[in-house]
């Protein structure tokens, strides 16, 4: 039982380190942007982003199939240390290409914006 706690607070913690993580990133992502706004035009800072959205674009995508690759990997590692048991290896290996059409879903939703293509499309078909 007191093993379990410990597990349970040890994750705990590093969910709450790498949020802070997150947030600093965010507020660093924040501030360059805020002084490039601040220094420049926003056409220009529009300009810089349009010009950065194929690498970004390249950076998720190519995430994605990290995840795709190095999945089994990474829960097998799991299971060798004693982190998961058979039952949940097994699950998590077969649910990897479900994790990976989700997360190529939302790279098309929002980082393609294909609703809004979509929308554009079928409206420009009514006019």
């Amino acid at each position: 039982m007191a093993e379990f706690r410990n597990r349970s607070i040890a994750r705990e913690r590093w969910v709450f380190l790498l949020s802070l993580v997150a947030l600093a990133l965010a507020f660093v992502a924040g501030s360059i942007l805020w002084y490039s706004v601040e220094i420049s035009s926003v056409s220009e800072v529009q300009r810089r982003v349009n010009v950065m959205k194929p690498i970004f674009t390249g950076t998720r995508l190519f995430l994605i199939a990290l995840v795709a690759f190095a999945w089994p990997s990474v829960v097998g590692g799991m299971h060798r240390r004693g982190r998961i048991d058979e039952v949940a290896r097994v699950t998590l290996v077969s649910l990897r290409w479900r994790l990976v059409l989700w997360l190529m879903v939302i790279e098309l939703v929002v980082g393609q914006n294909l609703l809004n293509h979509a929308l554009t499309a079928v409206q420009g078909g009514r006019a």
